[in-house]
């Protein structure tokens, strides 16, 4: 591994933006066989690849029948990829498949000076390298210290807004619990928890021109408020709530994604998105709900199956009017975002009650993906950790126009239900307020990862849009990453459902369909670090594995990759650590963590009936601990910026052209990084957020950049490391543990001495296995 890297360190690095404009090919030998010549004067469909090395960053348009094409696209790629050539491959699009038409190379030497690149270049034809026809490329680099920092994503359909506020949530409902003591708002008065579920139902009830709700799940039976909150709050039942709002005259419309497997309602549905169920519930009544595939136009068809099986859309938002209270009486629109769908299993708090609570706040809303044998009667029911804001304010004009552009999209038949923003009713520019004791107002940005097959775009806005296969992309969210990532300046908490990619830098397994750069772009940046001779550190909590059975040929396939994507970011760090003479760590700059509970015999009714004898509900019915399952899709740095939504770190959610998804980023002015760790509301949530992980405030978590925190970080996930694998269980209010992988001074990953080689409670492998059998973009 190590001569790999070794060889590795030998070839140019273009780390920065590469821009290329793909204009015209000319003189094109035709590869159309007699087999593919369906038509008389058929000849090559021309389209382009362009790779670093081996690894793909663009594909053209194909023009049909034609040897002397002209694209003229342009495209704006963020790189941070070692090759020694950039391979400029054109490919005849075939009615099955395509084939090599020629390929030209470029040397990278020639654009890691950043000077403008143009020409046309000879396009090598055959086995014989002789070459026939050229394409005219032009190209040019623009290193990292030559870009302009900024918070804002400057390419982007969307652009930056000012004037707003934004709330953060953690879980779908937070009590004041006493693990939040010590932990203050901005102006330094006690925490105050938010809480999402309740805030929703507020919203919604308030509304009264329109209400859009579109998720990956929207689920009718469940209740928005629990426990003694209900009385307050009787009719809470989303599905009800909905048509009793539709019937008061307001304009409800429900967007959910279409998951093929349960079309017709025939079969359940492998993800259980309950959408024929929602849909049918909603027919007939005043709430219009579209069931929406996620859907691509394609060659003959056949990739536009393949997108509509495999790929979701993956978008969260609950979008109501409110009133803008800038005493004009009109309305403005307000927006939730993040990764909290409303549908079964997402309440919960951040106590995470195993079995109390079953028969109580989750009567009738018994959720449970990872242990076998477990029903409503048993347990344990599944921990749900997410992560969810509310946008008030411009931006939240961004987030309706969003849904707006997917509902006219995707649902023509019904686009006239779209209700009309006119100014004589509402005030969209209005600022929000935002106290100046919490922080102050925001600047907030959407990001999202969606194409053309989708919504609707704006010709004016498609300049900042990249294109695969000549349709419209956004990847701004992957980008909007990658820019933060590369002006963070103390520490990096990411919170994730999964974390994978940057294939193309692993040291096995390099051509794994997960090439997307946040990985390698989080190495890099501490190697700068480690470089410059700074402390600083990336925090990173997934869950312990993927939901579902993590013995089952999907699961460990996906832990395989984030395996393989931990093994490359430390082998890499270890290396940088030995050249500057380091007396280090590679966990000093990196360390990766999971969530799980730990219960004590007392806490188990006794109303629960035991499990069926040898079925995981009864392995944890002894044992008292589960998994937490982290869903949450979350990124702070210095605590002066924060990205909240629906994307996942893996090329599904950040690709663009894959799953499709919604993210707002934001920072208060007021609370910007100036050496120091800002002490605004984002600074507040993450505390807080720490606090519940780890039971309890501590003042070392004030500076995530320090290694104070760090090492009392260390000693309180290990510390529940002991408690979680103890024989005998024991209540803990900590949830965070180290995650269970040995990393070595020399950066190389492997699995713990048995028997926690596998995880807890499983017979699963904690490093993986990849299965060669499924499709290459199911897990990645």
């Amino acid at each position: 591994m190590s001569s790999l890297l070794d060889d590795e360190d030998s070839l140019p690095f273009l780390h920065g933006t590469l821009k290329i404009h793909v204009i015209e090919a000319t003189d094109l030998p035709d590869t159309d066989t007699a087999f593919f010549g369906i038509d008389r004067g058929d000849v090559t469909d021309p389209f382009v690849i362009i790779s670093l090395g081996e690894t793909p960053i663009l594909k053209t348009a194909y023009i049909p029948n034609n040897l002397e094409p002209r694209w003229d696209e342009r495209f704006s790629i963020p790189v941070c990829h070692r090759a020694s050539s950039m391979k400029v491959m054109l490919r005849d699009r075939e009615h099955v498949g395509d084939q090599i038409v020629g390929t030209a190379l470029i040397s990278t030497e020639e654009l890691v000076n950043g000077e403008p690149l143009e020409g046309w270049y000879d396009v090598t034809v055959g086995l014989e390298g002789k070459t026939q026809g050229s394409i005219h490329i032009m190209a040019q680099y623009f290193p990292v210290d030559s870009l302009e920092p900024s918070k804002y994503l400057t390419e982007c359909y969307f652009e930056p807004k000012s004037d707003n506020h934004l709330t953060l949530y953690m879980t779908a409902e937070c009590p004041q619990l006493p693990v939040f003591d010590g932990v203050t708002e901005p102006d330094g008065s006690p925490y105050r928890a938010t809480r999402c579920w309740l805030d929703t139902y507020k919203a919604i009830c308030n509304a009264e021109k329109l209400i859009y709700i579109t998720g990956w799940s929207v689920y009718t039976e469940i209740n928005l408020v629990r426990g003694e909150d209900a009385e307050n709050y009787p009719d809470s039942n989303i599905g009800e709530l909905l048509k009793r709002k539709a019937s008061e005259g307001v304009r409800v419309c429900v967007m959910t994604w279409n998951e093929k497997s349960n079309d017709q309602g025939m079969l359940e549905g492998m993800m259980g998105t309950h959408d024929e169920d929602t849909f049918k519930y909603f027919k007939g009544t005043d709430v219009i709900c579209a069931n929406v595939p996620r859907s691509k136009k394609s060659w003959l068809g056949l990739g536009g199956q393949f997108v509509g099986t495999l790929y979701t859309h993956h978008q969260k938002n609950v979008i109501c009017d409110a009133d803008a209270g800038d005493e004009s009486g009109k309305r403005t629109i307000i927006a939730f975002v993040g990764g909290i769908d409303l549908t079964d299993g997402r309440y919960d708090t951040p106590e995470f009650h195993l079995f109390k609570t079953i028969h109580g706040v989750h009567e009738g809303d018994f959720y449970q993906n990872c242990t076998v044998g477990a029903t409503c009667e048993t347990g344990p029911r599944e921990p749900w950790e997410d992560i969810h804001a509310l946008v008030m304010g411009p931006a939240a004009v961004d987030i309706h126009d969003n849904f707006a552009d997917r509902w006219y999209h995707q649902n023509i038949k019904q686009r006239h239900y779209l209700y009309y923003l006119s100014d004589d009713e509402f005030s969209l520019d209005c600022p929000a307020f935002a106290p100046e004791e919490n922080g102050g107002s925001w600047n907030l940005q959407l990001f999202r990862s969606i194409t053309s097959d989708s919504a609707v775009m704006s010709q004016d806005r498609l300049a900042f849009l990249n294109r695969k296969y000549g349709a419209p992309l956004e990847d701004s969210i992957m980008r909007q990453y990658v820019n933060t990532i590369r002006n963070a300046n103390s520490f990096l908490y990411l919170e994730n459902q999964y974390f994978l990619g940057s294939s193309f830098a692993w040291l096995e397994d390099t051509d794994t369909l997960s090439p997307h750069i946040v990985p390698i772009e989080i190495t890099e940046k501490i190697i700068n670090k480690i470089e410059a001779g700074e402390f600083f550190h990336v925090y990173i909590t997934i869950p312990m594995y993927p939901e579902g059975d993590p013995a089952s040929t999907p699961s460990q396939e996906i832990i395989r990759w984030q395996f393989r994507t931990m093994e490359m970011m430390y082998k890499r760090i270890a290396r940088a650590i030995a050249a500057g003479g380091l007396d280090a760590h590679p966990t000093d700059y990196l360390s990766f963590y999971c969530l799980g509970k730990r219960e004590s015999p007392d806490e188990v009714p006794d109303d629960l009936i035991d499990p069926v004898p040898g079925s995981g509900a009864e392995i944890v019915r002894e044992t008292l601990r589960h998994p937490i399952y982290v869903h949450s899709k979350l990124l702070v740095s210095d605590d002066d910026y924060i990205i909240v939504g629906s994307a996942n770190i893996n090329q599904r959610s950040l690709g663009g052209n894959r799953d499709s998804e919604i993210c707002i980023g934001g920072f208060q002015p007021n609370c910007v990084f100036d050496g120091e760790v800002p002490r605004g509301a984002i600074h507040t949530f993450r505390v807080a957020l720490w606090s519940a992980h780890l039971g309890g405030y501590h003042e070392s978590y004030e500076n995530p950049g320090s290694l104070e925190c760090l090492e009392e970080v260390r000693d309180k996930t290990r510390e529940f490391w002991e408690i979680y694998t103890m024989d005998e269980p024991s209540h803990s209010d900590i949830h965070m543990l180290p995650y269970p992988l040995h990393v070595s001074e020399e950066g190389d990953v492997s699995a713990l001495d048995s028997p926690w080689d596998t995880f807890p409670d499983t017979v699963a492998p904690v490093v993986g296995t990849k299965s060669g059998l499924l499709p290459g973009k199911l897990t990645t």
